[in-house]
């Protein structure tokens, strides 16, 4: 498989008046395209900074990062927010609905935002998580594992090439959060989209390709999943 990313030696540290916090603390990280990665760690472990520093909401302070075999930008927000546009889908543990839209067309908003509004494709993604019957309700009228797929698609709306998840089911319950899961996993292999989710939630690994686990800003094993 072509690799879509490699971070060499990537170091985030933060000056406190405590003294210096060493976010993350070498990281080397090789992914491959189509690879469903899960990021296990305890609050703090540094998995979330990591996450930051993939999609370059982040700066590292020191190391390398290229994304498609180019050097990511970085200390340049111009920049930066051209490669997410380009690059990077997020799915986040807070829906972040816009609750005056429907469905359909918080969907259509994310396509406006990024140039190239195609309601045919939004309709084919919200089929593709089994919204169809739901496009015109608004989010308040749908429960919370339907909403998180709203978000799900509109993610994919733009055809990232990495998707990124944080605790993306930490407010399901677990029959509802392996249902979201699964329908990701379908849309992802049915898009060819490379993810990199972080949670605490072990259950979740069944869902993945490949096991990072990390803590104190160190990958303590990295391991590939039958």
């Amino acid at each position: 498989m072509k690799t879509i990313l490699k971070m060499r030696n990537i170091r985030r540290h933060y000056m406190m008046p405590s003294g210096t916090v060493k976010a993350l603390d070498g990281i080397d990280l090789e992914v491959s395209e189509g690879e469903r990665i899960i990021l296990l760690g305890p609050s703090g472990s540094g998995k979330t900074t990591l996450l930051n520093c993939l999609s370059a909401l982040d700066n590292p302070t020191s190391g390398s990062y290229s994304f498609s075999g180019s050097l990511v930008p970085s200390n340049d927000s111009e920049k930066m927010t051209k490669f997410r546009r380009d690059n990077i889908g997020y799915v986040f543990q807070f829906f972040n609905l816009l609750q005056d839209l429907t469905v359909l067309e918080n969907l259509l908003l994310i396509q406006e935002l990024s140039g190239s509004r195609d309601e045919e494709r939004a309709r084919e993604l919200l089929g593709l998580v089994g919204l169809a019957e739901e496009i015109d309700r608004f989010p308040a009228e749908i429960s919370g594992g339907q909403q998180q797929r709203v978000a799900i698609a509109r993610s994919l709306a733009k055809t990232p090439r990495l998707l990124l998840g944080d605790e993306l089911t930490g407010n399901l319950d677990s029959k509802t959060s392996t249902a979201v899961m699964e329908v990701l996993v379908k849309a992802c292999e049915a898009e060819g989209i490379t993810c990199v989710f972080v949670t605490h939630d072990e259950s979740l690994v069944e869902f993945a390709t490949r096991v990072i686990r990390i803590d104190s800003g160190k990958i303590l094993s990295d391991e590939n999943v039958e």
